[in-house]
């Protein structure tokens, strides 16, 4: 049987390919990464977004070296993901970045009934054509609820919720508190 928080990757994870697979006709980011290089309390997420990667750290034995790394850092530093020098974007883990950094290269928000996307300056002017058919990126953080409420419904400075996710998860797999017990 599945245990709970595997279960929520894969819930959390379908939810990410979901987006993927509606993004990827729209533009992309053009790697100035200049999103991510802010300190990271202007960027939120909740526990929930960053499940599956504190269960990849703990499949890989990384727990206690990212918990360590996160108890060094103030919410005035940027995203401990970040890395300026990948080639590849600024994300080291960029198949498990957070809802958050899913929905701000190409969704819309709604504000005061004025439909607008939710990406960075570059993106905007190309994305503005294509506003209709963006994903709403209130939808998704009500998916997020309806998978877990609890760990969905308070957000956090990107690096706090990270470390509130391994934390979890940590204290999951140590302790078998949460799992289901066989008869």
């Amino acid at each position: 049987m599945i245990d709970r928080i595997t279960d929520l990757s894969n819930q959390i994870l379908k939810l990410y390919e979901e987006l993927n697979q509606i993004q990827k006709t729209f533009p992309s980011c053009n790697g100035c990464k200049e999103c991510c290089n802010t300190p990271s309390c202007n960027i939120e997420a909740t526990i929930l977004e960053f499940i599956p990667l504190a269960v990849h750290f703990s499949q890989m034995n990384l727990l206690d070296k990212w918990l360590d790394k996160l108890e060094r850092t103030t919410e005035e530093d940027i995203c401990v993901l970040f890395d300026p020098a990948n080639p590849k974007g600024g994300c080291t883990y960029h198949i498990f970045r957070p809802l958050i950094c899913r929905l701000f290269s190409a969704s819309l928000v709604i504000r005061k009934n004025i439909i607008q996307p939710l990406s960075c300056k570059y993106l905007r002017s190309s994305l503005i054509n294509q506003i209709t058919n963006l994903p709403n990126a209130q939808d998704y953080f009500s998916k997020l609820l309806s998978i877990d409420f609890f760990l969905a419904s308070y957000r956090y400075p990107i690096n706090t919720a990270l470390k509130k996710a391994l934390e979890y998860v940590g204290l999951y797999y140590t302790t078998g508190r949460f799992t289901r017990r066989s008869a």
